[in-house]
C-alpha cells in the first residue's frame, strides 16, 4: 500500500511569481494632518477651564481643555510627572466630571479617553458613582456651596 503524495510546501523566502499589474498597485500615503485626527468622533474646539484630579496621589492640577468630544479631550497643563492609570477631569465651565485614562501625553499636553461622564449640579446631592474626593474637589474649585444635608431634623413622626 502506497501513501498519497503531497506537494512539497515552498519555503517562506522562496521567490514569488509577480502578478501582472502589481507594479502599478498604489500604497496609501497618510499625511500628517490625516494622522493627527484619527478620532472616532469629531471634537469641538474650546478653551475651557478645568482640573485634573489624580485620586491615587490625591493631586490636583489646573488645566485648559483645548478640545473635547463625548469620548475624549485634549488638555494642556503644567508638567505633571507620573500619570496614573485613572484620571478625573473636572470641567469647571460645564460642571461635568469625567473619568478616563491617558491616551497619549507630552510634557505639557495630554489626550484623554473617557469611560465615565457625570453632570453635577450645585444644589443636587453627590451622584453615587462619583467618588467623594472628586465631588469635594469640584465643590472647592467651582466655589459651589454643598447641598443642604438630608437629615431627619424636619421629619414629623406620628405615634
Amino acid at each position: 500500500m502506497s501513501l498519497p503524495l503531497r506537494p512539497v510546501p515552498q519555503p517562506y523566502d522562496a521567490p514569488r511569481k509577480a502578478t501582472p499589474g502589481a507594479e502599478r498597485e498604489k500604497v496609501e500615503i497618510i499625511t500628517p494632518d490625516q494622522y493627527t485626527d484619527r478620532r472616532s468622533e469629531p471634537r469641538q474646539n474650546c478653551d475651557g477651564k478645568g482640573a485634573l484630579l489624580f485620586l491615587s496621589s490625591r493631586e490636583i492640577f489646573n488645566c485648559r481643555i483645548l478640545d473635547q468630544s463625548a469620548s475624549g479631550a485634549r488638555v494642556t497643563m503644567e508638567n505633571v510627572g507620573n500619570i496614573p492609570a485613572e484620571i478625573w477631569l473636572i470641567d469647571l465651565d460645564t460642571h461635568i466630571v469625567k473619568r478616563g485614562t491617558a491616551a497619549w501625553s507630552m510634557a505639557n499636553r495630554m489626550g484623554l479617553k473617557f469611560n465615565f461622564i457625570q453632570s453635577l449640579a450645585p444644589s443636587a446631592p453627590r451622584p453615587a458613582k462619583v467618588p467623594q474626593e472628586v465631588y469635594d474637589a469640584w465643590l472647592r474649585l467651582s466655589n459651589s456651596a454643598p447641598p443642604p444635608s438630608q437629615s431627619d431634623d424636619n421629619a414629623l413622626y406620628f405615634d
